[in-house]
């Protein structure tokens, strides 16, 4: 199957933000704010002693003493608060099952029939788990899972209501305690559902609170600026509460991102689950682990498309679907626009 000029998928997991707050005796939501410090910070850069090709630089040691004045903003947890609260909700919808968008009828019959019959060989339970592993582990709080506990909440549209009790023990590859490995499998049922079913509309309400430490740091979503004088250098994304307050949020953007890390099927050792991406991209070592030079990225696996819907004809169980088809799979629930594009 040849790649056409115009191919949209709609995402299926639509997040929101994600929004910390803490509680009161006299309030149940008080919008965890930013301060702003000004700091002298020493000036320990590279580029502070050496150019561009390493060699020192013409300074004094009392140049490399002087102060480097910064404007930040923190954020951090109000004395007297031992647990602060984050939540947001999620939309679950089935459009992996045909294309938004595709001006090639021949594409669009292979790329419907490819979601049908992984529907039917119940391929969208290993996405619907893995997604749900991502939410109740909390890899959406990112560093922010680093407590003295976190317990994970999830109420759903189909009146379900999920409890981990500490996220802290559970981990992505490990043994899940039995109880919590039934609350997996239930919500991911559900999940499923939403994945398969277009007449099906699912929310879920995620709520995580996080036992703390005194005035322990928060780690928001950080805004990338063009600084302005007299602005912070660093700056955390906010939302606006209905009385003018801000409160610190994750962007919906890094929420969907950590649902998105399911992708283990890059190599057969792979040793941590990657974000759902084309080339799949390994941020923290700055390696593609799917360059298309090895065929296994998902532009390459997708022009497969005819041969895995006969691999998926013989298949008889889910455990037999091959890994890049999961892979393939999740991209398409990911979204986006997957056309070659003018020649």
């Amino acid at each position: 199957m040849q790649i056409c000029r115009h191919l949209t998928y709609v995402r299926s997991l639509s997040p929101g933000k994600a929004i910390f707050y803490y509680q009161m005796r006299d309030c149940d939501f008080v919008p965890l704010q930013l301060e702003t410090n000004k700091i002298r910070a020493p000036k320990s850069g590279f580029t502070e002693a050496f150019d561009s090709k390493g060699k020192l630089k013409n300074i004094s040691p009392h140049d490399l003493a002087y102060s480097n004045p910064q404007c930040i903003q923190a954020c951090y947890v109000p004395p007297n608060i031992s647990s602060i609260h984050c939540r947001f909700s999620l939309r679950v919808e089935a459009n992996s099952l045909e294309p938004e968008t595709c001006e090639d009828i021949k594409v669009k019959r292979y790329l419907t029939k490819l979601s049908h019959l992984y529907t039917q060989k119940n391929g969208y339970k290993e996405l619907a788990i893995r997604y749900c592993r991502n939410l109740l582990i909390g890899t959406w709080l990112w560093r922010n899972n680093h407590t003295l506990g976190t317990q994970i909440e999830v109420t759903t549209s189909d009146n379900g209501h999920y409890v981990i009790a500490d996220a802290r023990l559970l981990s992505w590859d490990g043994e899940w305690p039995e109880q919590d490995q039934k609350t997996l499998l239930a919500l991911s049922e559900e999940m499923e559902q939403a994945l398969t079913n277009p007449d099906k509309y699912w929310f879920a309400d995620v709520h995580a609170v996080l036992m703390t430490g005194f005035c322990q740091e928060i780690h928001p979503s950080q805004k990338f600026i063009e600084r302005k004088e007299g602005e912070a250098s660093k700056q955390y994304a906010t939302t606006s509460c209905v009385n003018g307050e801000k409160a610190v949020c994750f962007h919906a953007e890094k929420v969907g991102a950590a649902l998105q890390l399911i992708d283990d099927w890059w190599d057969e050792r792979a040793y941590k689950p990657l974000r759902a991406h084309e080339y799949a991209a390994d941020r923290k070592n700055l390696i593609a682990r799917r360059h298309p030079i090895n065929s296994n990225d998902f532009y390459s696996l997708l022009k497969l498309t005819a041969v895995y819907i006969r691999y998926l004809r013989s298949v008889k169980s889910a455990d037999g679907i091959h890994p890049n088809i999961h892979y393939v799979m999740s991209i398409l629930c990911k979204g986006g626009l997957f056309q070659r594009g003018k020649s």
